[in-house]
């Protein structure tokens, strides 16, 4: 369900709102657990997707690749979600407002699904590089990068 804008207003006005937003300590926390755990996702998303593509680790095969950086993804989706759920709450109706945030989480969903699902059934059909895979590794590269970008365009219009 679409949060509505009481139910923002509500989180915003909450106790644990004030004291994320009034404790630069706690912001600074949260944006740091943050960043770790997207750099972590994108780590684990570029080495899946150039392996997809070919271009890394050719010789190995992709289910080795994909399982493990897929578990790295998780980790680091984990601390993502968790320290950017609580940096939300503070600036629930604005970041909500936000197309740029919109964008951001419907690309990280999309790029989420495909890595998570989508790849590993296709690394588990084909050990090799396929014209298929090509295009899973270009999809995902795509939708990775249009979130990370998306993110720093709301940053930067916040």
């Amino acid at each position: 369900p679409r949060p509505t804008p009481r139910m923002l207003e509500a989180l915003q006005s909450s106790a644990l709102a004030a004291a994320i937003g009034q404790s630069q300590v706690w912001l600074a926390s949260l944006s740091a657990l943050h960043l770790v755990g997207f750099t972590l996702v994108l780590g684990s998303a570029v080495v899946t997707n150039l392996r997809f593509l070919g271009a890394l680790f050719p010789e190995r095969p992709s289910t080795d690749v994909t399982v493990a950086s897929t578990r790295l993804l998780l980790v680091g989706l984990a601390l993502s979600a968790a320290s950017g759920a609580l940096m939300f709450v503070p600036r629930a109706e604005g970041a909500a407002a936000n197309s740029m945030f919109r964008l951001k989480l419907g690309l990280l969903l999309a790029a989420v699904v495909l890595q998570v699902f989508v790849q590993p059934r296709a690394a588990s059909a084909s050990p090799g590089t396929t014209g298929l895979m090509r295009a899973l590794g270009l999809s995902g590269a795509v939708l990775w990068l249009g979130a990370a970008l998306a993110a720093c365009a709301f940053i930067l219009l916040e």
